[in-house]
């Protein structure tokens, strides 16, 4: 009989593996999300105002564009620590800051429910569409109030209800009808388990945090052209990818036109303009 322990730990597995397999990827179309992205990351790093000298700790940081917005604002005394569950994912977020220039940043392996630094060491935390992928969200904001020194900033983001997230839900029903993906669930750790301020506030207040901030964001995912459309779908959208990769080259064409007959609906000059909701919050340590 599989116990709720046993499923998080199947869970934390397959996450691992999943972003293990997604790094190289989100490093070599990095762009191609950013473009969309970029004023959520604004968002975050102004909710914490980074100053000089200050320690600013970026949780899943991915390849960790949101983190190295804020690391000139840090200064040559302040620190920037980028994170992310996944080792491959920490070395790509190597590789940008190379290229970005980005010269303050420590890079750590760090589990965010198991956050391997000291109590009240860092100044701020953000963390951007991750704490609803996390096994236990309550756990790695409790693990979070406890490395930030009292009043100390968190300002995060998750992704709102699947209705409102057609850049996600359009393309991964498609690979949910071929049987080659689970259906999403609001139970447990996933892409829609925090999707508005009841199910974020309760948990964030029993973390240890006040002054609670919670502000949806309307924004879509920009996309060139069909090609790019179907990069999106195939190597940059997690689960979704790791389905289409899976597939032999006839299904793979099968699944791609589905993919653009769908996306007509939300068609914009050549490209596409899918919609999306953020879900961004900000609280202060108390």
């Amino acid at each position: 009989m599989t116990t709720q322990l046993d499923a998080l730990a199947e869970h934390r597995r397959n996450s691992y593996e999943l972003w293990k397999a997604m790094a190289a990827r989100w490093q070599r179309w990095r762009e191609i999300g950013w473009r969309s992205t970029r004023q959520i990351s604004h968002w975050l790093v102004e909710r914490v105002d980074p100053m000089p000298g200050q320690t600013l700790l970026e949780l899943g940081a991915g390849t960790g564009e949101t983190g190295f917005l804020a690391a000139s604002r840090l200064g040559d005394e302040g620190r920037l620590i980028t994170s992310d569950f996944s080792p491959q994912m920490v070395r790509a977020a190597e590789k940008v800051a190379r290229e970005l220039g980005v010269s303050n940043a420590d890079f750590r392996v760090l589990d965010a429910e198991r956050i391997d630094l000291e109590d009240a060491s860092v100044d701020a935390v953000i963390c951007r569409w991750s704490y609803m992928l996390f096994s236990d969200p309550l756990r790695a904001l409790r693990e979070t109030r406890r490395v930030l020194r009292p009043g100390g900033r968190l300002a995060f983001s998750t992704w709102g209800e699947a209705a409102r997230n057609p850049w996600m839900t359009m393309s991964a029903r498609i690979v949910i009808e071929r049987g080659l993906m689970q259906s999403f669930s609001s139970d447990g750790p996933g892409v829609f388990a925090l999707p508005d301020a009841e199910a974020i506030a309760p948990l964030v207040a029993e973390a240890g945090f006040r002054d609670v901030e919670i502000e949806e964001t309307e924004m879509s995912w920009r996309l060139e052209d069909p090609d790019e459309l179907w990069i999106f779908a195939s190597e940059l959208q997690g689960p979704v990818a790791i389905a289409i990769g899976e597939l032999e080259d006839e299904e793979r064409l099968t699944v791609r036109k589905a993919i653009e007959e769908r996306a007509a609906a939300f068609a914009a000059g050549n490209g596409y303009e899918l919609p999306a909701l953020s879900i961004n919050v900000a609280a202060v340590a108390g």
